[in-house]
């Protein structure tokens, strides 16, 4: 799965969400050739997380878990690395995606693409050198059940490379249809729009954006982490916009870009007001080793990645 920054809310159906993927698996195709906000804030999160699984310094047939592969685009670079790639998703159009880009690239003997849910994976246990997840946290049922499988299945010692959608994000304070202190004035409009009539409600239940992504804290997704044996070695934000007012964008795409750049740059050098307001929180973990201390990632940094 890939990830969509578009709602404050969360509700969860697998069906649903694997429908909603389905339906945009060409957006997620071409994110890598586009110019806009939110395909950028996607290729520099992928461009931060192979920084970090270059620094971890893995040698060539070490084996790499991706949950939600998406249009295969990481699991090629993976294997381009010599790495052992584990591809799995729950959306047949992303798994066949992934398969097409493998095989182009010549990289189909070091990707395997599985179909597989993350709340029970079907690896058995301390499996992978490496675990990556980006984008998938804010779509799943049980956060907490989907970083235990996760970390289940790899090495004690080994990393977690991992991403959610932060709850703090800079764009939703400007737009009231976003906003999370508005979220009980949101509520009782749409309850009075529901009550105006069945066809309006019919309207509003079929819309796309009914299907959310989950939020989360960094403080709270830290617990999570925590909670799963997994210790946290180097995180921060990524992601300025697009801003929007009642759902519109404000900005054109070439100026929402620079405007972004300019503000992650800030927050890169450690201004203080945005290195927690971006809209993705990225994290590089590690699991816990039983009675023996951690193996040390203190040289991972992301140079266009603000630290928290």
């Amino acid at each position: 799965m890939a990830d969509s920054t578009s709602s404050a809310t969360s509700t969860y159906d697998q069906s649903a969400v694997d429908a909603f993927f389905e339906a945009r698996s060409s957006y997620w195709n071409d994110v890598y050739r586009r110019r806009d906000v939110q395909s950028v804030i996607v290729q520099q999160r992928s461009e931060i997380a192979l920084s970090w699984v270059d620094q971890l310094g893995l040698p060539p047939g070490s084996t790499v878990l991706e949950v939600g592969c998406g249009t295969g685009r990481m699991a090629v670079a993976l294997a381009r690395r010599g790495l052992m790639v584990h591809a799995t998703d729950t959306v047949t159009t992303m798994l066949d995606l992934t398969r097409s880009r493998a095989a182009e690239s010549g990289a189909s003997g070091l990707v395997e693409v599985r179909k597989s849910d993350v709340h029970a994976l079907d690896f058995e246990d301390a499996t992978f050198d490496l675990v990556i997840a980006l984008g998938v946290i804010p779509w799943v049922h049980s956060p907490s059940d989907a970083l235990h499988e996760m970390a289940r299945v790899l090495k004690p010692g080994r990393a977690l490379i991992v991403s959610a959608n932060n709850v703090a994000r800079l764009h939703y304070l400007f737009d009231p249809k976003l906003a999370l202190g508005l979220r009980g004035v949101r509520r009782a409009v749409k309850k009075m729009l529901r009550v105006r009539g069945r066809s309006t409600a019919l309207r509003m239940r079929g819309r796309s954006s009914d299907v959310c992504a989950r939020l989360h804290s960094r403080e709270e997704f830290d617990r999570l982490l925590t909670s799963a044996s997994l210790a946290k070695e180097e995180g921060g934000t990524l992601g300025f916009g697009p801003f929007t007012f009642l759902g519109r964008r404000i900005l054109p795409e070439r100026i929402g870009i620079g405007v972004h750049n300019r503000l992650q740059r800030l927050a890169n050098r450690g201004f203080i007001p945005l290195t927690s307001k971006g809209a993705q929180y990225l994290v590089v973990a590690r699991k816990e080793r039983v009675n023996a201390p951690l193996e040390s990632a203190q040289a991972l940094r992301a140079p266009q990645l603000g630290r928290t």
